[in-house]
């Protein structure tokens, strides 16, 4: 068809931009309805505390004492509990959920700050006999009172973000969401044993491998309806009843491609802020007959023996000193007391160091951290 002008039909070019014009328009305006439906429904989720509602406390009603000390958290799975009250001795974890001394986040003028990466040996727990537990001053702690007495008062500030059950994949998210933010000095990372123990959810865990998965995973937890709809916490409900399965190979929490990658990666935020990054070694106890014949704790972990249990350790721990061989890392070895002139562990703890071996590794911290602030030129007398 032939446009005439003076006619009443649009020309066809005219009909085309008009239709895809359209087409934008109700595109914006689908957009547009999604982005204030977000925001509707975010402003619920706070206005009614859906989100801390809706996870509920499931660590409180845990027949697990240790539970008790955690709560649940989107972005970390779980993270320690705030104000609660520690047994043997009487400590209560800070308004951050750490068992630490309350810090500003900004540091003091001139004052340097280790932070502190862990699991429940950083956080300070042991097994002395038949489930029963202690909670000796974690190496942290220990740190602490040596800079303190050897570097001067208010110099360096120690912070213990270790908790309860963590693995390296936590470790990373901590250290990205609480650690960093801190401004640390020297980033201390112990990890080694919860990777490799079996999963009770049956399978493991995985960090972005891409920063900008990372920074849009931030972003993402920034919102608490996302973090709600992404929470990947341990399913407790009924979860003290369910019989635990144990394999020769069970799912670990984190595959050992995982613990490479998780270590390497806080070792390269590290320095990318600025600060030193400080490997510790996590050596395994001795077989004792009272732990191997320990079904609870066998059960726990996912295997079949405790020999096995051992030479998955043993895996991670080559890893640990591959990954500080290629990034050119310091690694802190303690391993070296057992069985010498320290107990290490108790006889009824594989995993755990007891007040002497919290002792080693703060004292081998010690030296290492005055060791570089003494070459960084850093006041004070070593």
């Amino acid at each position: 068809m032939v446009w005439e002008e003076g006619s009443r039909e649009a020309p066809p070019y005219l009909d085309d931009r008009t239709g895809g014009m359209r087409i934008l328009k109700n595109l914006a305006l689908s957009v547009a309805g999604l982005v204030v439906s977000f925001f509707l429904c975010e402003i619920i989720v706070r206005w009614t505390d859906l989100d801390h509602r809706r996870l509920g406390d499931p660590f409180r009603s845990s027949a697990s004492g240790l539970l008790h000390y955690l709560i649940p958290d989107p972005y970390l799975q779980w993270r320690g509990r705030p104000g609660a009250a520690l047994q043997r001795p009487m400590e209560v974890l800070n308004d951050r959920g750490l068992r630490t001394p309350e810090l500003p986040r900004k540091k003091g003028p001139g004052a340097r700050r280790v932070a502190v990466l862990g699991d429940s040996c950083t956080f300070g727990i042991l097994v002395v006999s038949h489930g029963v537990l202690e909670m000796p001053r974690p190496y942290a702690a220990l740190l602490q009172d040596l800079l303190d007495r050897n570097w001067g008062p208010g110099k360096v500030e120690v912070i213990n973000y270790g908790v309860l059950g963590y693995s390296s994949y936590h470790g990373l998210r901590m250290m990205r969401r609480e650690a960093l933010p801190d401004d640390p000095d020297f980033v201390v990372i112990r990890f080694g044993w919860n990777d490799h123990l079996g999963s009770p959810v049956l399978r493991a865990f995985s960090n972005p491998r891409h920063v900008w998965e990372e920074t849009l995973l931030d972003w993402a937890y920034r919102s608490r309806l996302i973090g709600l709809l992404l929470y990947r916490g341990l399913p407790l409900k009924n979860r003290d009843q369910v019989p635990l399965t144990t394999s020769s190979h069970p799912i670990p929490w984190v595959t050992e491609g995982d613990y490479a990658w998780n270590l390497s990666r806080m070792i390269d935020l590290a320095r990318d802020r600025g600060a030193e990054p400080i490997l510790v070694d996590a050596p395994a106890g001795p077989i004792t007959p009272e732990l191997r014949d320990d079904r609870l704790f066998l059960s726990w972990a996912g295997y079949l023996s405790m020999d096995q249990i051992v030479a998955a350790h043993a895996r991670y721990q080559a890893i640990t000193e591959r990954v500080a061989a290629e990034k050119k890392v310091t690694l802190i070895r303690t391993a070296d007391r057992i069985g010498n002139d320290v107990a290490y562990f108790s006889n009824s703890d594989l995993v755990h160091p007891n007040a002497e071996g919290q002792a080693v590794i703060a004292q081998r911290l010690f030296l290492r951290i005055v060791e570089s602030l003494a070459r960084a030129g850093a006041g004070g007398t070593p």
